[in-house]
């Protein structure tokens, strides 16, 4: 009988990570969710319970608090758990000017989006090594191949993940654990909800109606985990747009992002 895999997943309660955990359930996954919202982390795993009849297991826990990775690690070592596969989807943006964001909420986000992975690929990825076998999938963006204005730590952020997962992918290809990277484009999910919808109205970049569906962008990610390959942009306006940033001289790159991120209310 072929063993039960089981794959943790942050920021699983909605969105792209809720998908994956849909598509994974009914593959036979034993599933770990992780996400800060107890509420809605508790109700998504009785849903899979439900349909799939899937074993679930969550944590609530919010990793954009410092030592949180490392609890979410001991937690799943104190019950047992054995990760075969680690993805890494929990993120959040902070749109606007840089020099006048709040200074607190901007370093939970690079704790979340940079360090948090960065600590449980650490954790988990050295577990999986030991056993020489694993998958991890970090979920990056579009935002990671050009300069973001007024988005500029997130894209930076995001450049780190792509960055940092193709080089731990061939620090470990030859200890038979694979590391993927996924980068979706604006896809509809509760990442916008912390933003303005003034300063996104129908002009703008990150409108609602341009926005994909999470549902495409999560079998994506399932593909990429459990096929492997080294990084992947999702759909093909994305894959062309990323194509012609690398032969676009930085400036006008850099130029052409400010002139479709910048917030509607300060044009």
């Amino acid at each position: 009988m072929t063993p039960v895999t089981t794959t943790l997943i942050t920021g699983a309660s909605s969105g792209i990570g809720l998908e994956m955990a849909r598509l994974l359930a009914a593959r036979g996954h034993r599933l770990v969710l992780a996400s800060r919202d107890a509420q809605r982390l508790h109700g998504a795993a009785d849903a899979l319970r439900s349909a799939h009849g899937a074993d679930v297991h969550v944590h609530a826990i919010d990793l954009s608090e410092p030592a949180a990775a490392q609890r979410l690690f001991d937690a799943t070592e104190g019950a047992g758990l054995q990760v075969d596969a680690l993805v890494n989807n929990a993120g959040v943006g902070v749109f606007g000017e840089h020099v006048s964001m709040d200074a607190e909420q901007l370093l939970r986000m690079l704790q979340l989006d940079v360090v948090a992975v960065a600590e449980l690929c650490h954790r988990f990825g050295g577990a999986m090594k030991r056993r020489g076998a694993g998958r991890i999938l970090n979920v990056a963006s579009t935002a990671a191949y050009q300069p973001t204005p007024y988005f500029a730590a997130y894209g930076a952020a995001k450049a780190f993940v792509l960055n940092f997962s193709e080089a731990l992918a061939k620090e470990l290809e030859d200890h038979g654990v694979g590391v993927s990277c996924l980068a979706p484009g604006p896809t509809d999910t509760a990442f916008f909800d912390s933003i303005d919808p003034r300063q996104i109205g129908g002009r703008h970049f990150f409108r609602k109606a341009g926005r994909v569906h999470p549902r495409g962008v999560a079998e994506a990610g399932v593909d990429l985990l459990l096929n492997g390959g080294l990084s992947r942009v999702v759909g093909l306006v994305n894959q062309m747009a990323v194509l012609g940033n690398r032969f676009a001289p930085r400036s006008v790159v850099a130029a052409l992002s400010k002139r479709l991120l910048q917030p509607l209310q300060i044009r």
